[in-house]
């Protein structure tokens, strides 16, 4: 027995393969069992099988549900090998083992009731009781099942599921197994559970249902007619009519008595209900709910052994399929409010779909379906939320469906928005997944649908003539609409399947919908007649999606094509009239054909030609749309061909106009000039095509695109500049070489800043205040849009054809001038001046002038927004110019306009920033091709007026994108072949001039500096060397001319960070010519930066603090290494002169103000040590006191009392211990300091030489630490 006890842990594990493994060793572990031949002829001796029988049937009853399974398991193995004789009491061990005695709680009753639920389903399991000579323990298993089923609601469900089975298990057996009494089992069956009157009074419940269901597919014989009487009199279930008690009985309401149907009170679960549970306090269900079993025998009885190849199986008396799914499902779970059972019947659709005939999931979707399925992905109300994860996972689960049925993705879309139960409002994401599972024929099938659902079904007699007439117009637009929105998202989706032949047939339905009208209905083209005809706006529409395909699919060839699909349909007379009588206005029909002369001419296969092409098929096709608005368009086309493909396109202007434009002195135009500006012509169109063919045919002559073109293009985003105020004041500030602002300190200057900012942006508020003004300057979100109401009338720019206009609308009714006379006269007159009839002629007119005008205040804003959208697509043309070529050295004349747009305040252009911000980090990001322009001029005076601009920029968010462009135009310049020596003194002369006005203007307002000087220094060290004397000098306060100022240390302090930053980065190269700069530099640095130091310790100059003097020092150190790497000690020395350091140490340690300053001391005495001199040691707290005794002393002409030669000193008063101890403390304390001092004094003395490559100022912190830690244990 001790070897199977540890298996009986395992069987309660939650890892359900660790069970099984537990199981099969237990039955293994029992000798009897394990050398058994056959189920039922063992030895059962052993006394370890009874001991594990007993063990595993009172396991049965613990609360953990996964031991209930794993003993169960292994219980139904173990009994099913034992013999008849012993199985018998396998049963009642059980029974009375589950049995609850009495006061038992509610969780020890509950997990009895499941002993027993799980013990008879193990006895049936193994098919003991049909092993028996009579049938008395099947009834006996039966009956503690039924008996069960009766204990609790929550339980019954599950008893009956195991009857159900065992019921099933016995039919089953095989012809030599089967037992002699199964016949009288079935009629035992049906008089028991199903005649009885017991059973009679309970009513019909779901398990009822499945229980007469499964003896029916037995084929138990009775007189189902009278067993089902009264509720199903027909004798079959499934019949047609009793599907509607059937529904009722699937909810447990069908024809029960008051009495069983009360008897748990009204506020219990009904019997036999297969709604799912609620949750407290509200109707929303329990997520993960199944449906009841009984629809596993209803889908059985339909699509049985889980065929779902053939049709639903209709037996003789049952209804079809579609009649049992509509009125047990649709209308029984869908039709009422209850929440619970809609969730129910979304559980049960989702189930349906993996066990019926694919072709039946179309006829899943009713009325009901369909209507909470729409409400439920709307997302729309609260209680609608209710539903919307379980609507959810139905719309995820349809499309991984059709993956392995895709022969019903078109009928299920059909059903989704079709008649008679689809509608348009369907989820779109969710019919997008759908029809991405289409393959070719499907797709084909879906565009002929949506064809129809736009064009209508043709009308026959008068009579639908009318009906159709009463239709609703909007009604017939929406569902219109949506067909040539569900088109479109065919040709445009990548994920939908589709051919040459598909887009082909969308393009021409489009056109002959959009410019056509078929005079006689026929095949192909001329089917296309729609019924009723189309309104104009949706004529228009129709155009609109024909050039978005043509925007979706590539541009060659579908563009010819296009053009040719017009030209045919135009020129078939007999078939098609065009639907606008503009469209054959001789003007437009003569320009096309001029534009189709010259298109014929561009032959060729190369890109250039190609890209010619596309711009003259993209005019034409414009032609179409715009019609008369298209003729400037045309005949800049006509200018722009001649001079793009001089060799096949002839000039159209004469010689004559081109002397006359020489003798004017005007400046020939670029072939590319003419073509930009017709592209930008074309873009102010807001067409999504229009800016498409825009793009392309500039990419395809970006590689020809000069100045001239591109400054055409920037005119376009270039903002509007304002000479400033700041700025002048500045120049007026430095022009008087002094400022009378206040003295305060420049770390406060951001919150002074702040303070302006918001005073100037008030001002600006007032002084724009009643101006017309093409973009705002204002931050506000409403006022910066939204004028006043008093001041709307000044906003409105009335202009004179305006008020032409609308005084002859007057005039033409006789007002004008009657309403002169009353005011001459002074009178005012009752008199009606214009009937109704003539009132309403007026209102129109006028309707249309005011139209025209614009609207005031929205037509202005209108404008705006169109401004703003054709600043984005000219943006858009300035990318393509980058992807083309990064390396293009006309990218350099574009990034300051973009860094113009950059300073915008408009919340209406913030789009346009974030366009324009990523195009100039594109540009301006460092790459191998930099652009190289051909003279360094250029990118010279863009970095002139960029430092120009930094002057007033006052947002620290541009100081990164600024230095970067920056960056950007120095190396542009340097790239340069025409530069030289003096280029990089001409940019570092630049950066300098920028960084002085910035150093001597205490109140500059630009946030850009020092960081543009300190990233110009880093990144281009060699071109800024010349800065390196100058930012040094600045430091020493000296003023150029001679003269010293009170300039701001904080200012100073930045001077010697660019001076510092410029040696790091200039020392980085390590080349001979960098060594020789930086030895010659070098002198300056230590005058500028000493003359700081000792004015400080003789206490002359106040400004600078210990930290500011910490960082000077820090200076030294990294220019002292630097110093080391690249001299000998001798020139090191006569440059650094370390005797004036020691001796400023003294000085410091003396001062009154620095005295204290411990660690800015320890900085100066490894600057001391790196010079090769030893600090001179710190006095001790003693020797101190004696210095100033003795000097004291000698001050008043007496002897000095304690200080007296070592022979004397025992001669001293011996001290208190008070004193002693003090005196003690002092001792150590003065020791711990001297050692500190050796410590440091070692150290820098120990300090080897830096490399070359090592300039950062940081050493190997292991080594010192070793070094420091031999110096202490050698003290």
């Amino acid at each position: 027995m001790t070897s199977i006890l540890p298996l009986f842990p395992l069987l309660s594990s939650h890892d359900a393969p660790t069970r099984l493994d537990a199981s099969l060793s237990l039955i293994q572990a029992l000798p009897s069992v394990a050398v058994a031949p056959s189920p039922g002829i063992i030895n059962t001796s052993d006394d370890d099988t009874p001991y594990a029988i007993k063990r595993l049937v009172k396991g049965l009853g613990s609360s953990n549900e996964a031991a209930r399974q794993g003993f169960a398991v292994a219980l139904t193995e173990l009994i099913a090998r034992l013999p008849i004789d012993k199985s018998n009491s396998v049963l009642e061990l059980i029974l009375t083992t589950s049995t609850p005695p009495s006061g038992a709680d509610s969780k020890e009753e509950r997990d009895l009731l499941f002993a027993r639920l799980f013990g008879v389903h193990a006895v049936f399991r193994s098919a003991i009781p049909y092993r028996q000579s009579t049938p008395d323990q099947f009834k006996e298993a039966i009956l503690a099942l039924h008996s069960l089923s009766g204990k609790k609601s929550w339980i019954k469900e599950s008893a009956y599921w195991v009857l159900i089975e065992g019921v099933k298990g016995l039919f089953a057996l095989e012809e030599a197994d089967t037992p002699s009494w199964r016949k009288e089992a079935g009629e035992w069956l049906v008089q028991r559970l199903l005649v009885d009157a017991r059973e009679k009074a309970k009513g019909w419940g779901p398990d009822k249902v499945a229980l007469v269901l499964a003896l029916q597919k037995a084929g138990v014989k009775a007189d189902y007619a009278s067993v089902l009487a009264p509720t199903f009199p027909s004798g079959s279930l499934l019949a047609r009519a009793s599907l509607s008690q059937l529904a009722q009985a699937l909810k447990g309401t069908a024809g029960a008595t008051d009495a069983g149907s009360t008897s748990a009170g009204p506020s219990a679960p009904k019997q036999g209900s297969n709604a799912v549970k609620t949750s407290k306090g509200g109707n929303s269900p329990t997520p993960g709910q199944a449906p009841h079993f009984v629809w596993n025998e209803i889908f059985e009885a339909y699509f049985p052994d889980g065929d779902k190849t053939v049709s639903p199986n209709v037996q003789d008396g049952n209804s079809k399929w579609n009649e049992v799914w509509r009125i047990l499902v649709d209308q029984s779970l869908f039709a009422p409010t209850s929440l619970p059972l809609k969730a129910t019947g979304f559980a049960l659709l989702t189930s349906a779909l993996t066990k019926i005939s694919p072709s039946e999931v179309p006829g899943l979707f009713g009325e009901g379906v369909m209507r909470t399925f729409v409400n439920h992905l709307r997302k729309s109300g609260e209680s609608e939320k209710t539903l919307q994860k379980v609507a959810e996972k139905l719309a995820v689960t349809l499309p991984v469906f059709l993956d392995t049925n895709p022969t019903v993705t078109l009928p299920l879309l059909k059903a989704l928005v079709g008649e008679p139960h689809g509608t348009l409002a369907f989820d779109p994401k969710t019919l997008e997944r759908i029809i991405a599972r289409l393959d070719i024929k499907g797709v084909r099938g879906w565009v002929k649908y949506l064809r129809e659902l736009a064009l209508g079904s043709p009308v026959e007699d008068e009579e639908k003539v009318a009906v159709q007439d009463e239709e609703d117009e909007k009604i017939v637009a929406t569902r219109r609409t949506w067909a040539f929105d569900q088109l479109l998202h065919v040709a445009k989706s990548g994920a939908v399947v589709k051919d040459d032949e598909l887009t082909a047939g969308l393009l021409e339905f489009f056109a002959v919908l959009g410019w056509f009208n078929v005079k006689k209905s026929g095949k192909g083209a001329r089917s296309y007649v729609p019924t009723p005809a189309l309104t104009p706006s949706l004529t228009s529409a129709s155009r609109s999606r024909f050039f978005s395909v043509l925007t979706a699919i590539p541009s060659q060839p579908w563009l010819a094509r296009a053009v040719a699909l017009l030209e045919n349909l135009s020129s078939d007379k007999k078939h098609f009239t065009l639907v606008s009588q503009e469209s054959e206005d001789d003007d437009i029909q003569d320009q096309r054909k001029e534009v189709t002369a010259l298109y014929k001419l561009l032959v060729g296969e190369d890109d250039r030609t190609k890209t010619g092409r596309v711009l003259v098929e993209g005019v034409l096709l414009l032609s179409w749309d715009e019609e008369n608005q298209v003729g400037e368009t045309i005949e800049s086309l006509k200018d722009c061909l001649p001079p793009l493909f001089p060799e096949v396109v002839p000039s159209q202007s004469t010689s004559d106009d081109e002397d006359q434009e020489m003798e004017e002195g005007e400046e020939k135009l670029e072939p590319t000039t003419i073509l930009v500006d017709l592209l930008l012509e074309l873009l102010h169109r807001p067409s999504a095509f229009v800016k498409g063919i825009a793009q392309t045919v500039f990419a395809g002559f970006a590689s020809e695109v000069g100045e001239q073109a591109l400054e055409l293009i920037l005119e376009q985003i270039r903002p509007e500049e304002a000479q400033t105020a700041e700025v002048d004041e500045e120049d007026a500030v430095m022009a008087n070489g002094h400022d009378h602002s206040e003295d305060e300190s420049e770390e406060e200057s951001g919150k002074q800043s702040k303070k302006e900012n918001k005073k100037s942006q008030k001002d600006k508020q007032k002084a724009g205040k009643g101006k017309e003004r093409v973009l705002f300057d204002s931050d506000s979100e409403e006022d910066s849009i939204d004028l006043d109401e008093d001041d709307e009338e000044s906003d409105v720019d009335v202009d004179e054809d305006f008020r032409n206009e609308l005084l002859a609308a007057l005039q033409e009714n006789g007002i004008a001038d009657e309403f002169e006379e009353l005011e001459e006269e002074g009178e005012e007159s009752e008199e009606e001046l214009l009937d109704d009839d003539q009132m309403m002629a007026l209102d129109a007119k006028l309707a249309d002038i005011f139209k025209l005008q614009g609207g005031g205040k929205r037509g202005k804003k209108a404008e705006q927004m169109d401004d703003l959208h054709f600043r984005l697509r000219v943006i858009d043309l300035l990318d393509v110019l980058l992807k083309q070529n990064a390396g293009n050295h006309l990218l350099v004349l574009v990034v300051l306009p973009l860094f113009g747009i950059l300073r915008g305040i408009s919340e209406l252009d913030k789009e346009l920033r974030l366009k324009a911000g990523k195009l100039l980090r594109q540009i301006v990001q460092p790459r191998k091709n930099h652009p190289a322009p051909a003279s360094p001029d250029s990118a010279i005076e863009a970095l002139d007026e960029l430092h120009e601009i930094s002057r007033s920029v006052e947002d620290k968010q541009l100081t990164q994108v600024a230095c970067q462009t920056s960056v950007f135009l120095v190396r542009a310049a340097l790239s340069s072949p025409g530069a030289n020596s003096s280029t990089s003194t001409q940019i570092a002369t630049l950066f300098g001039d920028a960084f002085e006005r910035y150093f001597l203007n205490r109140n500059a307002k630009t946030r850009l500096q020092p960081a543009l000087t300190l990233e110009f220094c880093k990144q281009s060290p060699a071109c800024a060397w010349p800065l390196f004397d100058r930012a040094a000098k600045l430091g020493a306060a000296a003023r150029p001319g001679g003269g010293e100022k009170n300039t701001s240390p904080f200012r100073r302090m930045q001077a010697f960070d660019v001076a510092h930053a410029l040696l790091l980065s200039y020392a980085k190269l390590n080349t001979d010519q960098s060594k020789a700069d930086i030895i010659a530099g070098l002198p300056t640095l230590r005058s500028a930066i000493y003359p700081v130091l000792s004015g400080a310790a003789a206490s002359t100059i106040t400004s600078f603090d210990a930290g500011r003097l910490k960082d000077c020092l820090k200076i030294c150190i990294a220019a002292v290494r630097i110093t080391t790497s690249i001299t000998t000690p001798e020139v090191r020395s006569s440059i650094w002169k370390p005797d004036e350091f020691s001796t400023l140490l003294e000085q410091l340690r003396e001062s009154e103000r620095f005295k204290t300053a411990v660690s800015m001391q320890a900085v100066l005495k490894q600057v001391i040590a790196m010079l090769g001199v030893k600090p001179a040691p710190k006095p001790s707290g003693v020797a101190k006191s004696a210095a100033k005794a003795q000097a004291k002393a000698e001050a008043a002409g007496a002897p000095v009392a304690g200080v007296k030669r070592k022979s004397d000193e025992s001669e001293a008063p011996e001290p208190t211990p008070e004193v002693a101890k003090s005196n003690g403390k002092k001792n150590k304390k003065a020791k711990k300091d001297q050692a500190s001092e050796v410590e440091v004094e070692v150290e820098v003395e120990e300090e080897e030489p830096v490399e070359p490559e090592d300039l950062s100022g940081k050493k190997d912190k292991k080594k010192k630490r070793d070094k420091k830690k031999k110096v202490t244990q050698s003290n």
